[in-house]
């Protein structure tokens, strides 16, 4: 493969893909127009490339593919492609290719119902690479520990980083320079900064981003409509500042309700194009490590402009819609508007009655949110719970406490407000005809059927595959407090694709919708700022082809991003929770069986922790079956692989 062919399937799998004419990529790629043409002929010869209406873009069933390549804990990867396609990297693999890196791939296996099988043949691209660490000062050399190796850093690139700071390295080889040093606070989060700087995930802007932002002010407001009057507040996290949205509820005189979902207008403040733009974009979203938060925008915008503070006046895109008290939708409209946040509670205040004189507001909200909810159950929504995990850190990161997160009503309540203007936004979009960033997932995934039915036998269960979402829901509320609930939830959400962006209608499986999007978090998530401007065209009569044109990049790029976000989140979640169970060595935890495998059962602990019991007697460990409760305690962990394994207790640790 020549140098011009290598740079063009570069440029194809670049993060801000999109299809591209010759003279496009011969302008950017700085090559003659006739050796673009040249490599493209013989990348579209081989079937790796092929001409669509737009340009020149990747052929789907091509057994030479270019991507991005993504790691996993466990050895294992990912290469995923312009067109939103993965392939899977076995362990061992890899060819030296680190997350970010872009590479050339050949298809060994196709599988129905699996990423096919690939093996990576060449690097093309390497991203740069970052640490995050505590500077350790030298005679003429400082350093930074990268696991078992060191990083030195001259003098001169140490940018006057001082003895034990907490420091941003850009690594070249066994080299680095300092990119910027870490307040003092992030010293006890230095490790899970770290974990997602190695996936290029910075807490830092680029001076151009920081300057644009530090330039922008509160702006005219112009013609919008005035609501400034109407009691909005927000509900959030106790230390969220970065709130995007809020509500107001009111009684009309034919007894109906007008509910109000109020999205802070970012738009207002991001032109498209801009330097914060381009890189909300390449972040696509918040990022989220514990109680670390990475944003999206500066804190100028995330906290300040942009963020619903009470008694602050903000500019924003309001969805406000008539509703019985059953929660049937008789009328909505959404438009450009000014607010005033009144309050600002917290989940627990909420949950809990402490609201003053917002109480009689919440008590409505929560009994409206109620009746929502049952309407979405009775349309033939479904949902799968799994425990999330709740960690509380000291100051050194160390965690002192670890169980389920509390789901309480007060969350629900947001929750239910939200899908429901997300679920306007997209029909009001459709009903103008406009094109848009849709959210969804097909279902299940095809052919695991048996594997599925196999598992649910034991109880004596039998499912159709795939389960319309409406008979899911009814065969989940069947196992409510069952044994077998936990292993069966596991086992489905396992087997059910993962919701992604898309340019074209995809259907919402779980909440039963032909079309869905994000629409209420547009500080947070990309996607939603993108939806919002084209919710403000559609507002003002507008067509908006520019952003038609981009509705591909951005469905694809939010769809990388999340992936490779809550990779790092999990990571990182992964990490504190192995760190609480090696402080707590001989203690005895509860643990349900979750499933069974060649190398012993798989069990889910009461504090929502994972692993495999591999200590006892071979005999003894075949006796559990999915369902079992369990009395266990840590034999070993694996930090590398982020796994934990487990004693039955009673059975001495270093038997197997």
């Amino acid at each position: 493969m020549d140098r011009a062919e290598r740079q063009v399937l570069t440029r194809l799998a670049r993060e801000f893909y999109r299809p591209a004419a010759p003279r496009e990529l011969a302008q950017e790629l700085e090559l003659a127009l006739h050796l673009v043409e040249k490599a493209l002929a013989s990348l579209c010869a081989r079937g790796v490339l092929k001409r669509g209406e737009e340009g020149y873009c990747f052929n789907p069933g091509a057994d030479l593919i270019a991507g991005y390549f993504q790691t996993h804990p466990r050895g294992y990867g990912f290469v995923h492609t312009g067109d939103d396609r993965q392939y899977y990297v076995p362990p061992g693999t890899a060819r030296g290719a680190g997350d970010g890196d872009i590479v050339l791939a050949e298809v060994q296996a196709r599988e129905p119902g699996k990423a096919p099988l690939v093996q990576i043949t060449d690097i093309l691209h390497r991203r740069q690479r970052y640490l995050v660490g505590q500077f350790r000062a030298g005679s003429g050399l400082g350093s930074v520990q990268d696991g078992t190796r060191k990083i030195l850093i001259p003098v001169r690139a140490a940018r006057g980083a001082r003895e034990g700071a907490g420091v941003v390295v850009a690594v070249s080889g066994y080299e680095g320079r300092v990119v910027c040093t870490l307040p003092d606070e992030d010293l006890g989060r230095l490790d899970l900064l770290n974990i997602a700087a190695r996936r290029g995930i910075l807490p830092l802007f680029p001076p151009a981003v920081e300057e644009e932002a530090a330039r922008l002010a509160a702006q005219d407001l112009g013609r919008r409509e005035d609501m400034r009057d109407m009691a909005v507040v927000t509900v959030d996290g106790q230390d969220v500042w970065d709130l995007d949205d809020g509500f107001s509820l009111f009684r009309l005189e034919n007894g109906n309700w007008l509910l109000g979902v109020h999205v802070a207008d970012v738009a207002h403040y991001v032109a498209g194009g801009s330097a914060l733009d381009r890189e909300a974009l390449r972040r696509s979203f918040s990022v989220y490590l514990l109680d670390r938060e990475i944003p999206m925008l500066p804190a100028r915008l995330s906290r300040d402009l942009c963020s619903l503070l009470p008694g602050r006046e903000r500019p924003a895109v309001s969805c406000l819609v008539e509703l019985t008290p059953a929660g049937q939708v008789v009328s909505f409209r959404f438009a450009e508007t000014v607010i005033c946040s009144r309050a600002r509670l917290t989940y627990q205040q909420a949950a809990e009655g402490r609201c003053g004189p917002w109480q009689q507001l919440i008590a409505a909200a929560m009994q409206l949110a109620g009746a929502l909810a049952q309407r979405r159950r009775q349309r033939g929504a479904a949902y799968i719970a799994l425990p999330a995990t709740a960690i509380v850190l000291d100051a050194a990161g160390r965690p002192l406490a670890m169980g389920p997160r509390r789901w309480d009503a007060a969350r629900e309540m947001v929750e239910e407000f939200m899908i429901l203007a997300n679920e306007l936004a997209a029909e009001y979009l459709h009903q103008r005809g406009m094109a848009f960033l849709h959210r969804g997932n097909a279902g299940f995934h095809p052919g695991r059927g048996e594997e599925v039915n196999a598992f649910i036998a034991r109880w004596g269960y039998k499912l159709q595959y795939p389960p319309p979402a409406r008979e899911l829901q009814q065969f989940l509320d069947r196992l409510q407090g069952r044994p077998e609930m936990v292993p069966v939830s596991r086992k489905l959400a396992r087997c059910l694709q993962k919701s992604r962006y898309s340019a074209a209608p995809l259907g919402h499986y779980n909440l039963a919708l032909e079309r869905y999007t994000h629409f209420s978090s547009p500080i947070r998530r990309y996607s939603d700022l993108f939806v919002q401007r084209q919710i403000k065209a559609a507002v003002r009569g507008v067509q908006a082809p520019e952003l038609a044109r981009e509705l591909p990049r951005a469905a694809e790029l939010c769809s990388y991003k999340e992936r490779l976000v809550q990779d790092v989140e999990g990571e990182c979640l992964e990490q504190k929770k192995l760190e609480y169970l090696e402080a707590r060595p001989g203690e005895i935890f509860a643990a349900t069986v979750a499933d069974t495998t060649p190398g012993g059962p798989w069990v889910m602990l009461d504090n929502t922790a994972e692993g495999m019991v591999v200590a006892g007697s071979r005999s003894k460990l075949q006796e559990y079956v999915p369902g079992d409760r369990v009395q266990i305690k840590v034999h070993k962990l694996d930090y590398r692989a982020k796994q934990a394994y487990f004693a039955l207790a009673g059975v001495d640790s270093g038997q197997e």
